[in-house]
């Protein structure tokens, strides 16, 4: 197989006004990859005092319906096409770039994620020791179907490799982390003392910050951008 090409040209830094040295968000985008919704969250964070940046980790092949949050029939097959481990080492790559520049601070710099970007933000944070912090929106795969070339390990069997505080963020009704692999998840949180913590949300289901569509939570996502946003300032001293 072919080296992936890296990031190039290198994704669009936002950034606060001022010198900094600034805290840093590394956003790993839905399946849907970059588009309004991630820039949306890029802008808030920046207005939060953070720099922040969205990978493309479909190196600009992902899919052409980015809005379609009511039809999941194109993002679903580019999700079950998508290479986790190259995408994920995409954003572990920008993880270093991020820490490389002047204007941020090298040691607040962390991940953050929704839905498949979850995923690989959770991925991310396994591959390295130097990230702040992790929030991870409902990461779409905490199991993979099956295991192969691009999808070789289980996101809960390394949860023992997540070495920086984690926020997980889950709806009460989300069909990809039902009660049981709930319960396993904090199971192994506990058993390997893993500095996770899990939060869910009363009524909500998978993508629930989804701006519209079926599974569009308006409540559920305000009360998760303020429990994300006190965890991230919590662990950045901002």
């Amino acid at each position: 197989m072919p080296a992936r090409p890296p990031l190039e040209p290198p994704p669009e830094v936002a950034t606060p006004p001022g010198h900094g040295p600034h805290p840093a968000v590394v956003i790993g985008a839905e399946a849907y990859g970059p588009n309004e919704f991630s820039a949306s969250v890029q802008r808030r964070l920046v207005e939060l005092g953070y720099a922040a940046v969205v990978p493309d980790y479909y190196h600009g092949a992902g899919p052409t319906k980015k809005e379609a949050y009511d039809d999941f029939t194109e993002v679903m097959d580019y999700m079950g096409r998508l290479d986790f481990t190259a995408a994920a080492r995409d954003l572990a790559e920008t993880v270093d770039r991020m820490r490389s520049r002047s204007d941020i601070d090298a040691s607040r710099v962390c991940l953050w994620g929704y839905c498949t970007g979850g995923t690989l933000a959770w991925l991310a944070a396994c591959l390295r020791g130097d990230v702040a912090a992790a929030v991870l929106f409902f990461p779409s795969q905490p199991v993979f179907a099956e295991h192969g070339p691009t999808t070789p390990v289980d996101p809960m069997d390394l949860l023992w490799q997540l070495t920086c505080p984690t926020l997980f963020l889950y709806g009460e009704n989300d069909m990809v982390m039902p009660p049981e692999r709930l319960e396993e998840l904090r199971a192994r949180i506990d058993r390997w003392g893993v500095p996770a913590e899990v939060r869910r949300y009363a009524g909500a289901n998978h993508a629930f910050t989804a701006p519209f569509g079926p599974l569009s939570h308006p409540e559920a996502a305000a009360a998760a951008w303020d429990d994300a946003v006190t965890f991230l300032r919590a662990h950045t001293g901002s």
